[in-house]
């Protein structure tokens, strides 16, 4: 489904003040927040109507001229309102801490910071925190033992060229039976790795579970 900007209402002042919470204050240009001081922005589209019941948000953040990172959350509720704030907080507990730490060296607890040497070449790793969703409420969801090596192995296994690459990370449990795997890099998909994370040993359950882990690298020999 292509969903078009023009009908998307833009969120430049949630995050505007989302930023100023992180004491960041930031100027605007053409509707992108833009830190003081820094070369960085955010901007954010919001689709109220994406589907019949859910909205989606569409996060971007300005990197340079020629790349800029794409993330975008599922909204549902009963009005507008309720799937903007759901849609929102999803961003903010998936990806926003990460994007502090990693572009603008605000510390958070709740990324995983680590220096892999890839090739030859130095990266600093901010792992961002896992979004877990889980309808079992009888037990806790386990994740796999080699989850984390995995990740890693599906990282450095990729052309690393660029002073930045971002990766987000999703698997699905959908009904005990079937499931769903989906692996981006720098906003494009990768098929084989997505398999390759689909044959992980998941927790099995007749319930629906997900999980959701955005990734930034940034290098040290830029």
């Amino acid at each position: 489904m292509v969903i078009e900007k023009k009908k998307a209402e833009h969120t430049t002042a949630l995050l505007e003040e989302l930023l100023k919470s992180h004491g960041l204050e930031s100027e605007l240009y053409e509707d992108w927040a833009i830190p003081k001081g820094s070369d960085y922005g955010l901007k954010g589209y919001w689709y109220p109507e994406a589907t019949e019941n859910t909205g989606q948000l569409s996060i971007e953040l300005f990197l340079n001229s020629e790349r800029i990172i794409v993330e975008s959350f599922a909204g549902q509720g009963e009005n507008n309102k309720e799937r903007l704030k759901q849609a929102f907080a999803s961003f903010v507990h998936h990806a926003f801490s990460t994007f502090l730490m990693a572009i603008w060296g605000k510390s958070s607890d709740a990324v995983q910071k680590e220096i892999w040497e890839v090739k030859g070449k130095k990266f600093e790793v901010y792992l961002g925190e896992k979004g877990i969703i889980n309808y079992d409420k009888s037990k806790a969801l386990t994740l796999p033992e080699n989850y984390a090596s995995r990740l890693k192995a599906l990282v450095v296994e990729e052309p690393l060229d660029k002073e930045f690459h971002w990766f987000t990370f999703f698997y699905a449990n959908l009904n005990g039976l079937d499931n769903y795997s989906e692996i981006l890099k720098d906003n494009m998909k990768l098929i084989s790795s997505a398999e390759s994370l689909k044959k992980l040993n998941w927790q099995r359950s007749n319930h629906y579970y997900a999980l959701r882990q955005f990734v930034i690298l940034k290098s040290m020999d830029s």
